[in-house]
């Protein structure tokens, strides 16, 4: 009988009626947490897809018979690939999982969200998770993901525990003790005062202490047993089986194991459930408790243990090498563990193998535990893999598995990949993702050699790598044709976005930054299609914040990096967007920020992270937060170490920026023989160190302004002011209205500073944009909207926009006013 909780039912649909919304029901053991839940899900018009953790259980275990009874009730069609790239490793029976790149539980979290989400179009969804008190990190961990990332309406999850969990956005219901009257309504009867007293509330208590009668048990597990111990032989017999099966066991099951007739098992199960020690549920018996379960168990002899594990093991294939295992029969539990591809029970109970290949299971354990988040067993598994194998094509082929693993723990992998090539020369993927680390870390020729060769042997991968190096030579042309032949040419859905990042970031790199803005919306879109929002789509959403911090949009940089980082997304792709927005910050001057955001990212970057650009990212970051912060020891000395550990004539991306910042605090006057420069923005970034140097401002100026990045272009204004105090009204006019269009703080205050010291008076600009400056300079030329629009390559409608906002601000009721009005107040 279920009473009272109607507070605590009237919170749970308060919760579903805001789905997507999550509840965390928590109380002590026996407090009746799962009636609460099983009361609500009662006639609701959802379907009600449960399951629920064990000490000890499987990773994901919570998961997978939600899980699989989506995939029952819907089909594994919902996701891409039917569910063989991620779901596989949780549900066998969808097959071999595929050879795909995106190693990890990336996958595996954005295909159980996509079927999740997708079936709650269908239909509402109630997913109830029990006693995750017991659920290990991993399942844990897809959990939170899940939450935060839950969009779509029509999703409700429930979870019970034992103790307050972290889990974001979930409403927390603590189920307190029944009052007596409850208890009372909860036996059926009015003595209940001693009860009471000694349950204190708990129903599993108090009805426990209602089936003992007048004893009074010495134990709690006494306590639990009391009504067990009264039950007829063949009904006990039948509730030690159900202890030994699970926590929810088929009635089918059940037959097979007691080897009774169907009216023979009923009668042993009537007077189990009238005890309610069992609770019919569908097809099936759960325990009324959890802990009634364990008691059961527990007061099993060890022998009764083991023979009825035995039996159970061929009712219950799913479970079968677990119940060997606890049988203590080791031959059955490895073949069982082998079929159901548990490779770490497999590794477990090795002294029973026969002829299998040690290596191989390794390999598969190293497969499964990146799927779980370990990444560091993961290495230490194909580690031990490798040291076992004496083929060289196999050799090569868990080398670019160890890669693929180091790759999501921000190291790249070129000494594995040489080793790779060197033992499998004709293998076309090797001496593609060879080419493509050899072009991270600028040994461009080589790489070039490698990827054209790769491509030539049937590897379309290395179309992008080709692409990369054409377009970092400087033939934008040449690349963007070569990326759509990639496009078109991707093996994989990995290989397709791998093409939308690569030339965005190249394109980025040339300082062509709203064409790369357009690439990796594009891209990013794609990942969703695709399900891999968490993985690439991350690693995409970092391409996207860059080139918006750049063109100084930086609240739109922070609200393309938002959604990314709450997908818990690998730890490279992660530290890449982490360091767009420390850059931001540093701009805005909330130095603080930025060096949580700088301490955020250094961790995730082991080893040299993909090359000399992506490791000298965070170097450079660190040197303008140190020089910004007026620690010009401290910049120094980050300075020297790059100077001394790094070939900056590899980097395409930081040896000028940061050879600028250097002679900025007198660390360096001269640029490493055989620097390139290729693109507007090192154009840019060589002005600048040149005028650090003792060279002219004002052609850094010009160059900043070709680039489109208002922060440089005000910082090398305030720079030529300062050069030319005789012409620095202008160049100072214009940095302040940079700095107050951007909300820089740092670049307003140098501005400020520079005037000061020239003497010379600022007024401020009346609101207006870096653009709307361009617009009205345009304006005071005599040109129409529509020439406007053709000069600064936007819309006649945008233009036309733009003159209108100006005209408003600055209150003029003609652009003739408009345009003497800039030149009186010094706008132009």
């Amino acid at each position: 009988m279920f009473v009272g909780r109607e507070a605590e039912l009237g919170r749970l649909a308060a919760v579903r009626d805001r789905a997507p919304g999550a509840a965390l029901v928590v109380g002590e053991a026996g407090i009746g947490k799962s009636a609460l839940v099983a009361e609500f899900v009662r006639g609701l018009d959802a379907l009600v897809a449960e399951g629920g953790a064990d000490p000890g259980g499987p990773a994901y275990a919570p998961f997978v018979p939600v899980l699989r009874r989506l995939v029952r009730e819907y089909g594994a069609g919902l996701v891409p690939g039917g569910g063989r790239r991620g779901l596989a490793c949780l549900l066998p029976e969808l097959g071999e999982l595929d050879d795909t790149p995106d190693l990890g539980r990336a996958r595996l979290f954005e295909e159980v969200l996509l079927l999740v989400e997708r079936a709650a179009e269908r239909r509402p969804l109630v997913l109830v998770l029990e006693d995750l008190h017991w659920a290990d990190q991993a399942g844990r961990d897809l959990l939170v993901f899940l939450l935060r990332n839950l969009m779509r309406p029509g999703v409700t999850v429930v979870a019970t525990s034992r103790e307050p969990l972290r889990l974001p956005g979930a409403e927390v219901i603590r189920v307190p003790p029944l009052g007596r009257d409850e208890v009372a309504r909860l036996l059926g009867r009015d003595d209940v005062d001693a009860i009471m007293a000694r349950s204190e509330g708990n129903p599993l208590f108090a009805e426990a202490l209602a089936d003992a009668g007048a004893t009074t048990p010495a134990s709690l597990r006494e306590l639990l047993l009391a009504g067990a111990e009264k039950l007829p032989g063949a009904g006990l017999d039948v509730l030690r089986i159900a202890a030994v099966a699970g926590r929810r066991t088929p009635h089918e099951v059940l037959r097979q194991v007691a080897g009774l007739d169907d009216l023979a098992l009923d009668e042993a199960l009537r007077p189990v459930v009238r005890a309610r020690l069992l609770l019919v549920d569908g097809d099936a018996y759960v325990f009324r408790h959890a802990l009634i379960r364990e008691a059961v168990y527990d007061d099993l002899l060890p022998g009764e243990r083991r023979r009825l594990h035995a039996r159970c093991a061929p009712a219950q294939p799913d479970l079968a090498a677990d119940h060997w295992h606890a049988a203590g029969d080791g031959p059955r539990a490895f073949e069982a563990a082998w079929r159901a591809r548990r490779w770490d029970l497999v590794l477990e109970l090795w002294a029973y193998a026969d002829g299998q290949d040690h290596a191989e299971v390794l390999e598969h354990a190293a497969r499964d535990a990146l799927c779980e988040g370990a990444a560091h067993r993961a290495e230490d598994l194909a580690t031990r893999a490798l040291a076992e194998v004496s083929d060289p094509l196999r050799a090569a082929h868990l080398l670019e598995l160890r890669v693929a693993i180091r790759d999501l723990l921000g190291e790249e992998g070129l000494d594995d990949l040489r080793e790779a090539v060197r033992l499998a020369p004709r293998e076309s993927r090797l001496l593609g993702a060879l080419a493509r680390t050899l072009a991270w870390n600028g040994q461009d020729d080589e790489a070039r050699a490698l990827a054209e060769e790769a491509y030539g042997l049937g590897d379309a991968r290395s179309l992008a790598t080709l692409a990369e190096l054409t377009a970092l030579d400087g033939d934008l042309a040449t690349a963007s044709a070569l990326y759509a032949r990639a496009r078109t040419a991707a093996p994989d859905d990995d290989a397709l976005l791998v093409s939308y990042a690569s030339e965005a970031d190249v394109l980025q790199a040339a300082g062509e930054h709203v064409k790369a803005e357009a690439v990796a919306r594009r891209g990013i879109a794609e990942a969703a299609r695709l399900g891999l929002a968490r993985a690439r789509g991350a690693h995409l959403a970092a391409n996207l914040a860059e080139p918006l911090a750049s063109l100084g949009r930086w609240r739109e940089a922070r609200e393309a990096a938002a959604p990314a980082l709450e997908l818990d997304p690998p730890p490279i792709y992660r530290a890449w967007i982490l360091l767009v927005l420390g850059w931001v910050a540093v701009q805005e001057g909330s130095l603080a920020e930025a060096a949580g955001l700088l301490a955020q990212a250094r961790p995730l970057m082991r080893g040299r992270s993909r090359g000399y650009d992506s490791c000298l990212e965070p170097d450079l970051l660190e040197c303008r937060l140190a020089e910004a912060g007026g620690d010009l020891g401290r910049a120094g000395r980050l300075i020297d170490h790059v100077l001394s550990e790094h070939d900056l004539t590899r980097s395409r991306r930081y040896a000028w920026p940061l050879l600028a910042l250097a002679a900025r605090i007198g660390r360096v006057r001269a640029a490493p023989a055989g620097l390139a420069t290729v693109g507007r923005v090192q154009e840019a970034y060589r002005a600048t160190f040149e005028a650090e140097c003792g060279g002219s401002w004002a052609e850094a100026v010009t160059a900043w302004r070709a680039v489109g990045q208002p922060y440089e272009l005000g910082q090398a204004l305030v720079r030529a002011a300062e050069q030319d105090p005789a012409r620095a009204r202008e160049p100072l006019r214009e940095a302040l209205a940079v700095a107050a269009a951007l909300g820089a703080e740092p670049l307003r205050r140098r501005a400020e500073a520079a005037a000061a010291t020239a003497r010379v008076a600022l007024s401020a600009a009346p609101g207006l944009s870096v653009r709307e400056l361009e617009v009205l300079g345009l304006v005071a030329e005599g040109l129409s909207n529509r020439q406007i629009a053709e000069r600064l390559f936007i819309s006649a409608r945008t233009s036309g926009v733009h003159v209108s906002n100006i005209m408003a601000k600055l209150g003029a009721a003609s652009r003739v006013e408009a345009a003497a009005v800039a030149r009186r107040t010094g706008l132009i």
